[in-house]
C-alpha cells in the first residue's frame, strides 16, 4: 500500500479587519452596514457590475433622486457610490483572478472594468499591485496562471 501525500494550502482570513482598518472586500463592507433601503442599491452593484453605475444611472435604477441616494449611501456605508462600485468591481476581479485562468481582458469586461488598463489602475490602487502580480502572487495551487496582460 503506497501513501500518498497531497499538501494544501490553508488560508485564514479575518473577516472583518480590526478597529479603523480599511476592508478590502465590498461584499464585508455591505455586512457593516444596517439593513434598510440601501440593501436594494448594494444589490444592484453587485449584480450588474458591467452596467453603467453612475450616481444618475443608479439612482434612476433604483427610484431614488441621485442627492437622495449619494445622500444615504455616505450616511449608511460610510463611502461615496463611486468608490463602493469600485471596491465591489476590484472583488469581483480579485474573486476571478484567484479562481481561474481566464484572460484578463475577460476578467476586466466580467468585473464591470473598461479594459485592463483601467483594471490596472484599480488594482495599484487598492493592493499595490498589478492585476498579474496579484494572480501569480494568490492564485490557487490547483490552478496554472496564463500571462496575457
Amino acid at each position: 500500500m503506497t501513501a500518498i501525500h497531497l499538501s494544501t494550502r490553508r488560508l485564514v482570513v479575518v473577516l472583518k479587519r480590526p478597529g479603523g482598518e480599511s476592508q478590502f472586500s465590498a461584499t464585508l463592507i455591505t455586512q457593516l452596514s444596517a439593513t434598510g433601503p440601501i440593501d436594494r442599491i448594494r444589490l444592484y452593484v453587485l449584480e450588474n457590475p458591467q452596467a453603467d453605475l453612475s450616481l444618475g444611472a443608479v439612482a434612476q435604477a433604483v427610484g431614488l433622486s441621485s442627492r437622495h441616494l449619494s445622500r444615504l449611501f455616505q450616511a449608511e456605508l460610510g463611502v461615496s457610490l463611486a468608490a463602493y462600485v469600485e471596491l465591489s468591481r476590484i472583488d469581483i476581479a480579485r474573486r476571478l483572478l484567484d479562481g481561474s485562468t481566464a484572460p484578463l481582458k475577460t476578467i476586466a469586461y466580467a468585473a464591470g472594468f473598461g479594459s485592463t488598463a483601467t483594471l490596472r489602475r484599480a488594482f495599484l490602487r487598492a493592493f499595490g499591485v498589478t492585476p498579474l502580480e496579484y494572480r501569480f502572487r494568490f492564485h490557487s495551487a490547483s490552478s496554472c496562471c496564463s500571462r496575457d496582460d
